[in-house]
């Protein structure tokens, strides 16, 4: 296996990093193998600027397919380190754990899982009575029957909720991390979102 496999990215979407073996499940990537389609798409208005400027960068043609709700495509202890941003929130807590347990089983011994998640704690903070939906929009990322599954909002952590989730999957020492600090590698090109909660622990 190459040497970038022995880092695995997880939800990486428009994120892909080099050196990292990027994953997701997001349909962007059959679209980036079609010649022209997303130049296409872009041109009738179905695709932004923004997200024609990720194909236009590569992002999705370099990202391999994995769905976290099953097992990993994976032996075990494949890898020395698992970086996940923002992706355990939208999965539902019983497939959260799965693929956190997922991500242990295919460290190698000391490898670093590294994740990072909306604060509830600060959601929570931030609620103000007179905005209700405000909040909720927070909490879930959408409303009515027309808003991406995909893009929803199905749980919300904290450090003391997230500590726990990685003690019960067999890692060790889960801690809190500041924004681009840590035992993870890359997170000066990788790690992208500074409000989140940030937290490593050891397989």
């Amino acid at each position: 296996m190459p040497v970038f496999a022995r880092k695995l990215h997880l939800g990486s979407f428009d994120q892909a990093a080099d050196g990292w073996l990027n994953t997701d499940v997001t349909p962007h990537m059959l679209v980036a193998r079609v010649p022209a389609l997303p130049w296409l798409l872009h041109r009738v208005g179905v695709l932004q600027d923004g997200r024609y400027a990720a194909y236009r960068s590569g992002a999705f043609r370099s990202l391999r397919y994995l769905d976290v709700s099953r097992r990993f495509r994976f032996d075990d202890e494949t890898f020395d380190c698992v970086y996940a941003s923002h992706m355990l929130e939208h999965l539902h807590p019983d497939v959260a754990e799965h693929c956190v347990s997922e991500a242990h089983r295919v460290l190698r011994p000391d490898g670093v899982l590294r994740l990072a998640v909306p604060d509830l704690d600060q959601m929570v903070a931030g609620y103000d009575p007179a905005e209700p939906d405000a909040f909720l929009w927070g909490i879930y990322q959408g409303r009515g029957r027309r808003a991406k599954l995909t893009a929803r909002h199905w749980w919300h952590y904290n450090d003391a909720s997230l500590s726990a989730l990685l003690s019960a999957t067999g890692f060790h020492d889960p801690r809190r991390c500041e924004f681009r600090e840590g035992h993870c590698p890359d997170l000066d090109r990788i790690e992208t979102r500074r409000w989140s909660l940030f937290m490593e622990a050891t397989k």
